[in-house]
């Protein structure tokens, strides 16, 4: 039986009457404003938000959806949680918490993510959900009115324990509705490493059989589309691929022709700037609506460095020949001794007009009040 969860537009959080950042808030070295889109929640139990991700709808308001727990990782009690602006984030409503998971729940966290928009101009919305390694689940919903209500869909063909993870994009595709991607993950079957995709014929409202893509040891595909291409940016886990040291930390490819049928991989120039004290997490990638065919990057270094600040950096490349070029640091994170302020990143992109852009991303605590925060970028 579907559920209707009823969107409550209180508690409006106005970002322009904020107090200045604190010390270990990051820098935007364009010298733009840097600021709290959503603040943590009183409740400790989702108080960290993280793994955000957003999209104008076409009526014009922004829809930023996260996770909200008490930490985000293995049984961290996060819950898919969406909020809604209709003055060019400004403000944002009160989070809307689709559904609930943590210890004593069918499973005890929401770990990722994956928004877009279907053909019929409704917001669609899946998530993982998880029990360490032993169980997972896919859920996802569709709102149909600007996202002021969410509707769960059918993803029984993604789970219990068939797939893992999801992440990204929801992207329409040729003659095909949409599509989107996620990594296997330890308790599935058959498959607990790799990337799948599945494809919904129905604007989201049901979801095919995934189907694995890749083999490569990566995680949390960021899926996009352009000059007739389907291209997936891949985070490399831990460990190399195929005796090929230079893997570990760093992005893969993935680039379909033909509408998702056929996939080819490969290792990509998308690495940290100093591989030794810093590795990348999740990127974010758009195409250049102002120049076709060509992407933006966002790749966000970790720094395991005390002498070292953790970045997020913007690259540019092209989608036919997948030629990247490192270009500038588009955000610079403290590296402060003793501050709990460690856990950042996963970047994402929303564009206003010309070569402007906001920036989402986290930062925050790593057990503890992690809000979503936002800056303007020229890209």
């Amino acid at each position: 039986m579907q559920h209707v969860f009823v969107f409550t537009a209180l508690l409006l959080a106005p970002l322009a009457a904020q107090a200045a950042a604190p010390p270990w808030a990051a820098t935007n070295p364009s010298g733009a404003e840097v600021r709290i889109a959503l603040p943590p929640p009183e409740d400790p139990r989702l108080a960290h938000l993280s793994w955000n991700k957003v999209v104008r709808t076409p009526q014009g308001s922004i829809v930023l959806a996260c996770v909200a727990g008490e930490f985000h990782g293995n049984h961290g009690g996060g819950c898919p949680a969406v909020a809604r602006s209709t003055d060019g984030a400004q403000t944002f409503s009160k989070l809307n918490i689709l559904r609930e998971f943590g210890r004593g729940s069918d499973y005890t966290c929401c770990g990722n993510l994956a928004l877009g928009l279907a053909g019929d101009g409704a917001l669609v919305l899946l998530a993982m959900a998880y029990s360490g390694d032993e169980t997972n689940h896919i859920f996802g919903w569709r709102s149909a009115d600007d996202g002021l209500t969410w509707t769960a869909v059918d993803t029984s063909t993604l789970g219990p324990d068939k797939t893992g993870s999801v992440f990204g994009n929801v992207v329409p595709i040729a003659g095909d509705g949409l599509a989107v991607l996620g990594h296997y993950r330890p308790g599935s079957r058959p498959h607990t490493e790799g990337i799948w995709m599945s494809v919904s014929a129905d604007h989201g409202g049901h979801w095919g059989q995934p189907r694995r893509i890749s083999e490569v040891p990566a995680l949390e595909p960021v899926l996009l589309a352009s000059e007739g291409r389907l291209i997936a940016f891949l985070r490399s886990s831990k460990k190399p691929l195929r005796d090929a040291a230079a893997a570990v930390g760093r992005q893969y490819v993935a680039v379909s022709d033909d509408a998702g049928r056929t996939w080819s991989t490969q290792l990509s120039a998308l690495d940290a700037e100093n591989p030794a004290t810093a590795r990348l997490a999740a990127p974010c990638a758009v195409e250049n609506p102002n120049q076709r065919g060509e992407l933006f990057v966002l790749t966000t270094e970790r720094t395991a460095s005390k002498n070292q600040n953790s970045r997020i950096w913007l690259w540019r490349g092209n989608a036919r020949s997948l030629e990247f070029q490192r270009e500038r640091v588009l955000l610079e994170f403290p590296n402060i001794k003793g501050s709990p302020h460690t856990d950042l990143g996963y970047p994402w992109l929303l564009h206003l007009e010309g070569r402007r852009w906001l920036l989402f991303y986290y930062h925050g605590q790593k057990r503890g009040p992690c809000p979503i925060w936002m800056t303007e970028v020229m890209l």
